[in-house]
């Protein structure tokens, strides 16, 4: 995954993947409060970097003024880590977690109408 971006390349908000607790994907449940989430699928340009942001992770100002989105963005302009976002041309599909951190925990996926009597 090429996470280098430049001034002006149009890029597409695509958070990280998960699983709910009850086995629906989506954003990953540790992402879903963040502000950053709210922007899932929207498309915007690259106006600025900060190739020293927060914890030396170099952070990307997308604006999305310029753009007609489907998705209600709360805000204009938003600072993005390069791993959450991607060029508009590339659709590469993100593999939705099936083992590990990101996983519904077990016996979680599944609702109590199906074992009732």
């Amino acid at each position: 995954m090429n996470n280098v971006f430049d001034f002006g390349d149009e890029v597409t908000v695509a958070m990280p993947r998960g699983v709910s607790k009850r086995g629906i994907p989506g954003i990953s449940v540790l992402y879903t409060t963040w502000p950053e989430a709210r922007f899932d699928g929207a498309t915007g340009t690259v106006i600025g970097i900060d190739p020293r942001g927060t914890y030396g992770i170099p952070l990307y100002l997308v604006d999305f003024s310029t753009h007609k989105n489907r998705v209600a963005i709360p805000w204009q302009r938003q600072w993005f880590r390069g791993e959450w976002i991607k060029h508009v041309g590339d659709e590469t599909p993100q593999p939705i977690a099936t083992e590990g951190a990101l996983m519904a925990p077990s016996g979680q996926a599944k609702t109590t109408v199906e074992e009732s009597t």
